[in-house]
């Protein structure tokens, strides 16, 4: 009986020892992390694994990453809309969403006050701002420049880049024509809801000088994009482009870049991680200033794009704010901030952390990052409602697309447009959708150095 008792003891220690890491990983709180970020994304998965193993595993909380690049705002939307919620979420932009309430005001979040203080200079109204409410922190800076491929454009006898749009189609006429279906002159998609918006008019605001909702007047004009708008036109009547736009996202056609198959491509300054990381380019490629609208070239300072990091939704239960605020604090970081500009995959605003990481050495710095990281002659962007209007009528993504693709004019569309938007604009004003004090302060790029 007492070797019974004694087997009996053992098998139930042996099963106890067992069981107490499931009940330890049941303690776990998780994190859920919604993400946009495709540029730096394997980078930034590793850091959150390593804070899961470490900081995380120490506090009992574990982040939970998921990435969407091609479709992220469709997919959050379809996510909200089917009852998933996101802890932490890239929400900086969308001011519907935080217009709907989904966002925490960190100024009513506790923890996060050393944050607030240290991001403080560098906040902007319509990014990190809306009004008196705070939703997220500053990022980085995302200059737009152009890469080409230096091997394409010698084959082809082209020994510098295009200076405006009109003399980049003629460029991709004549590579597409030397490639003979190898290789095509440009590469675009009318699948990625910012193709219009980033990599063609806010691409070239060193050519216009203000963005197409003018916060000064508060007008929509997007009537000097037309010279950028016919050049794409004719890129793609003319089959310049790598084929075909309407079913390429912005993924595959990085990737047709990075194989060697497109001559030209408009790119933030992320895409540097993409062509050395995610899709390595193992072809010499060269980095160079947005071509200009017009002969006039680039009179005012190019734009960055204003990113703010990511936001804490209002799906998180008072019980586990405390969980997702450690997680939110580490994706904040001084660390990892300086462990993504040494790793060429951000600009942040803090020009200490870029004077420390240069001090220690670039050691893991990636090929054309000094061409594109260079923010001389570049500023942030100002803040538009699109989003906030409701238009009657086609919007100027599908506007221009049927340009590109022939089935209609700039000269039959621009007055139509620039009216719809004004229109949509002014009621949303009547309807006390737009605050005023966001997006009708003044705003000038300031003339290039």
């Amino acid at each position: 009986m007492k070797g019974k008792l004694l087997h009996l003891l053992l098998v139930m220690a042996l099963v106890f020892s067992v069981a107490m890491p499931a009940a330890l990983a049941e303690d776990v709180e998780e994190v859920y992390f919604f993400s946009s970020i495709g540029g730096y994304q394997k980078l930034l998965e590793g850091e959150v694994a390593n804070w899961n193993d470490t900081v995380g595993a120490e506090k009992g909380i574990r982040i939970v990453m998921e990435t969407n690049i091609d479709n992220y705002g469709t997919a959050l939307e379809t996510m909200i809309a089917g009852g998933t919620y996101p802890d932490i979420a890239d929400m900086y932009s969308r001011s519907e969403m935080l217009a709907a309430g989904f966002v925490r005001d960190l100024y009513t979040v506790p923890g996060v006050e050393a944050e607030i203080e240290r991001f403080k200079p560098y906040l902007s109204q319509g990014i990190n701002l809306q009004g008196d409410k705070l939703y997220s922190m500053p990022l980085e800076l995302v200059p737009l420049k152009m890469v080409y491929n230096a091997e394409i454009f010698a084959e082809c006898g082209l020994t510098e880049p295009p200076k405006t749009w009109d003399e980049m189609a003629d460029y991709a006429k004549i590579i597409t024509e030397k490639g003979a279906g190898k290789y095509y002159g440009f590469g675009w998609t009318t699948m990625w809801a910012a193709s219009y918006q980033r990599l063609l008019m806010k691409s070239t605001i060193g050519s216009v000088g203000r963005g197409w909702f003018d916060n000064t007047n508060a007008t929509y004009d997007f009537t000097p994009w037309e010279p950028g708008v016919k050049a794409i036109a004719r890129m793609y009547q003319e089959g310049s482009m790598f084929p075909t736009p309407m079913d390429q996202h912005i993924d595959p056609i990085r990737n047709r870049f990075a194989e060697g198959l497109v001559g030209m491509e408009i790119a933030p300054s992320y895409d540097v991680a993409v062509y050395n990381l995610q899709f390595p380019a193992n072809f010499e490629w060269k980095v160079a200033d947005v071509p200009a609208l017009t002969a006039d070239g680039l009179q005012y300072k190019s734009l960055a794009l204003n990113r703010g990091n990511v936001s804490i939704t209002t799906w998180v239960t008072e019980e586990r704010l405390p969980a997702v605020v450690e997680a939110w604090k580490f994706l904040h970081s001084r660390e990892l901030y300086k462990k993504l500009y040494a790793n060429s995959a951000i600009i942040p605003h803090e020009a200490d952390i870029i004077a420390e990481v240069s001090q220690q050495g670039y050691e893991n710095m990636l090929k054309n990052w000094p061409e594109m990281s260079d923010i001389t002659n570049y500023t942030v962007e100002p803040v538009r409602p699109d989003r906030l209007l409701t238009l009657e009528g086609d919007n100027y993504q599908t506007v221009f697309t049927n340009i590109m693709l022939g089935d209609t004019t700039w000269e039959n569309e621009i007055a139509g447009l620039n009216d719809r938007y004004n229109k949509a604009y002014q009621q949303a004003k009547d309807d006390g959708i737009i605050s005023v004090e966001v997006y009708e302060a003044p705003y000038s790029a300031g003339a290039r150095e």
